[in-house]
Formats: C-alpha cells, structure tokens, sequence
C-alpha cells in the first residue's frame, strides 16, 4: 500500500523526471565534447597526412632561432675571434658530416635489416 501511495506522489514523479532529464542532458554534453574534439584530431589527421599542416613554419623558425641563439652564444663568449671561428667551423662540419651519414644510413639510425650483415 505504502508503495502504490509512493509511486502515485505527483512531486515525486517531477522530482524524478527533472533529476533524470538534469542527468540526460549532462550526458548528451559530455558526448557532444568528445565527439567535437575526435572530429577535431581526426580532420588535423587528415589534414597531415595529405600535407596541409602548417607545422613547418613554426619548426623552421624554432630551429632557426636556436641556431641564432647558439651562434651570437659562441660569437660573444669569452675566447678570441679566431678560436670562436674554428669552433663554429667544427660544429658545422661535424653537423654535415652527422646529415650526410643519416641520409646515406650510415650513421646510428641506420636500419638493422637482414641484409647479410
């Protein structure tokens, strides 16, 4: 009897259909965010994959700047003009030979294949 009185409550009811409609709604919100940003990260994929990201603008002015950074570092820093030169010198020979190695795959990122080595 208590039961039927209970599940009959009209205040009950609406109690119970705004706390479920409250509950729904929270739900739907956090599905539309994650749905949002998937389509977000799947079409940046996309776009990467076809070469439309704009990624290289922002990594060349990173590396040109750290570059420019390490030059006026060895330019300004306490030795004499010549030895800063022979430094720079080195470096840059050590970075091309360290490019010229890795393109030819003779360097330590060579791939370990099963050639016959």
């Amino acid at each position: 009897m208590k039961w039927a009185l209970f599940l009959t409550d009209a205040k009950l009811w609406s109690s119970l259909t705004d706390q479920m409609r409250d509950h729904a709604e929270e739900v739907g919100d956090g599905m539309r965010r994650r749905y949002e940003d998937t389509s977000d990260r799947l079409h940046n994929a996309n776009d990467a994959l076809r070469g439309r990201s704009d990624w290289v603008a922002p990594t060349a002015c990173f590396l040109g700047g750290v570059g420019l950074g390490v030059g006026l570092g060895m330019l300004f820093a306490p030795v004499s003009g010549e030895e800063t030169r022979a430094a720079i010198r080195d470096r840059a020979m050590d970075m091309k030979n360290r490019v010229g190695e890795m393109a030819t795959g003779s360097g330590r990122f060579r791939s370990t294949g099963t050639d016959g080595d």
